[in-house]
């Protein structure tokens, strides 16, 4: 027995307790899992969080992992000495993402308003982005805001608790960091689209996708991790997004009859996660190459697809060999596309990619200490000459049923295809 190991995880433990104590109450776990160990929650969540994973087959382990997004999202704006600091006197804001494919943007402010929270109201048209940042530095109490960017995206004090708000336990509010909410805002998707997310789990981006349609489109969510995909699948279904098919598939192995007329792809891969500080650690330079070569290879296969039009890039990285080198090797290869200049996306924003890289600035990041939010990288690839496919995309539409695309649909292809294998 490694006594060493041992200690050094109690002690990591302990030294965190009350800020687990306090992600773990604001989490659905126990209220989900009654019956689960609360000392050995403890434990497992401050691994989890301090590591980056838990490995092991045992049911403890597995039955954490499906809460993994959720805890990592609360621990971001509990935990104080992994958190980013902001400068705020109480650390970073708290955002929450209205689920509309629930609740309508009205409906939720009614209900918070019972709760006792005020809007902090302000003049968007008379508002620059430096001033609504002020206004985050300086939000009181009980109040809140609506994003400056984000319309359906409301800012929160920090470490405000949701737990025991009705809106959090029906899902519909869902805990995001805005960071995380760009990539689908940026993008042209609309309703009735055919659209890819390739790397799913745990679901908020697959759940906004799907809010963003209003529900009504075809979304397939590739992910092959098992465990993951299970988390995916509990999300969807909580949250109302019934025109998701939720797949348990390689994204770079889906066979062509699923991805058939795809326009819009997004792949968030694997990556660092260098800028949500869950670790101080620094990211071996060697770690950072693999991850990269991992990500190319990806972003690559998501623009091999002939019908696609737009591939939103993104990782929670602040290093470039994972975001513009990565850009770099890919756009080399497919000449046929072009980075959309994002800019005029996100009125006011600061921050844009490396100026050593010609396509720099047309790429966005986000700087933690200044946009109050995760660490975060953003492209968008557009294919430079989409009328070449619009016959290809028309004729896959016009293959399928009129009407409201239903993930069934998906799933009666993939169990015609399992017998016909027996």
């Amino acid at each position: 027995m490694n006594f060493k190991k041992i200690y050094a995880l109690l002690s990591k433990a302990w030294n965190q307790k009350s800020e687990i104590q306090q992600v773990l109450a604001a989490s659905k776990l126990f209220h989900e899992q009654p019956n689960f160990n609360p000392h050995l929650a403890h434990i497992l969540t401050s691994e989890l969080l301090g590591k980056g994973s838990l490995s092991g087959n045992c049911k403890p382990i597995q039955v954490l992992l499906e809460y993994e997004e959720e805890l990592r999202s609360l621990a971001a704006h509990h935990l104080t000495d992994v958190a980013p600091n902001y400068g705020h006197r109480n650390g970073c804001p708290r955002y929450v993402r209205v689920n509309t494919l629930i609740a309508s943007l009205e409906a939720v402010q009614v209900q918070l308003w019972n709760e006792g929270w005020h809007p902090t109201n302000y003049d968007r048209d008379h508002t620059t982005y430096d001033d609504f940042l002020n206004l985050i530095e300086n939000l009181q109490g009980h109040c809140y805001l609506i994003d400056y960017h984000i319309q359906d995206l409301l800012v929160f004090p920090p470490n405000t608790p949701f737990w025991d708000s009705p809106l959090y336990q029906d899902s519909a509010i869902i805990l995001q960091d805005k960071a995380s909410c760009i990539p689908v805002f940026i993008s042209n998707i609309k309703p009735g689209a055919c659209i890819l997310d390739a790397c799913a789990a745990p679901g908020n981006k697959t759940s906004q996708i799907a809010a963003a349609i209003n529900d009504f489109g075809r979304v397939i969510a590739s992910e092959k991790s098992f465990k993951r995909y299970k988390t995916l699948e509990k999300l969807l279904q909580q949250r109302g997004a019934t025109c998701v098919f939720a797949t348990n598939q390689d994204f770079t192995k889906l066979p062509s009859k699923l991805t058939a007329g795809v326009e819009h792809i997004f792949l968030d891969p694997t990556c660092s996660s260098s800028g949500t500080d869950l670790h101080k650690d620094e990211i071996p330079h060697k770690r950072l190459q693999n991850l990269g070569a991992f990500q190319i290879s990806l972003l690559l296969h998501a623009l091999s697809h002939s019908s696609v039009k737009e591939v939103v890039y993104s990782t929670c990285s602040v290093y470039a060999e994972e975001n513009e080198e990565v850009v770099r090797t890919v756009l080399s290869q497919h000449e046929e596309f072009e980075l959309e200049d994002l800019g005029s996306k996100l009125e006011g924003w600061k921050h844009f990619g490396k100026e050593d890289y010609e396509f720099g600035k047309c790429c966005l990041r986000t700087v933690t200490h200044i946009d109050k939010c995760h660490g975060f990288f953003v492209a968008k690839f557009i294919r430079k000459n989409p009328t070449s496919i619009t016959d290809a995309v028309k004729k896959s539409k016009k293959d399928k049923e009129p009407g409201k695309h239903k993930a069934s649909d998906d799933m009666d292809y993939c169990i015609k295809k399992k017998k016909k294998k027996n």
